[in-house]
């Protein structure tokens, strides 16, 4: 079974997430620098470290806003029309799947937001299933916690699993559970720390990650 990660991993969501951010603060009176935004690698700060970045500064109390407003534009205005998969991925997906493979979305993208954007793009299909956070009843999931689920509701072996992302979270993750990750440079994760925490593949695109399955992980 293939875990995969979503943004940055299978999908260039960099447009629409950035478009969702650059909104929240126009209409908080203020624009993210265009500096900040030429840097993709930002998009993994959390909510607040970018309301932060907002020229001119809003109060700090209207962080509940900004956030509200991020979430509220990119589960039900966006229209993910700057969302793509990377380039073989369909290919890939679809010939994996055929030969029996299973995949499976584990991300921390808000459940709505995917389950949304799936359906607009038409993907749902070629996956077994996904997760996200707030999928699970309670508290929210942390992404070793989702493949820890996942894994143990599938009935495989930990052996019969890896997990592909492409920032070194997803590799500690996968760790965490003792299944191999393979880590992708293509995507929005800062490659230094990836490779730094020494993921046991690393793949450069879509062929190189076809190839290290090929090999059997």
């Amino acid at each position: 079974m293939i875990l995969w990660d979503f943004d940055g991993t299978l999908a260039d969501t960099r447009r629409d997430v950035w478009g969702s951010l650059e909104y929240a603060a126009e209409k908080c009176g203020g624009t993210l620098p265009e500096e900040f935004k030429s840097d993709d690698s930002n998009l993994g700060k959390t909510v607040k470290d970018v309301f932060r970045q907002i020229q001119p500064a809003p109060n700090e109390e209207e962080y509940e806003v900004y956030e509200d407003l991020v979430r509220i534009h990119y589960r039900t205005i966006c229209e993910y029309q700057n969302t793509y998969f990377y380039p073989g991925i369909r290919k890939f997906l679809l010939e994996s799947k055929e030969a029996g493979v299973i995949h499976y979305i584990v991300t921390m993208k808000a459940e709505e937001a995917l389950e949304r954007l799936l359906d607009k793009k038409g993907w749902s299909e070629l996956f077994s299933g996904w997760i996200s956070p707030d999928s699970l009843p309670g508290r929210e999931r942390t992404k070793s916690e989702m493949i820890a689920h996942v894994i143990q509701e599938s009935g495989l072996e930990n052996s019969d699993c890896v997990y592909i992302g492409d920032t070194w979270s997803d590799a500690a993750a996968a760790a965490e559970n003792g299944i191999d990750c393979v880590g992708v440079t293509y995507g929005d994760g800062d490659t230094k720390q990836l490779c730094a925490f020494k993921p046991r593949y690393c793949a450069d695109d879509v062929s190189e990650i076809a190839e290290i399955l090929k090999e059997g992980v």
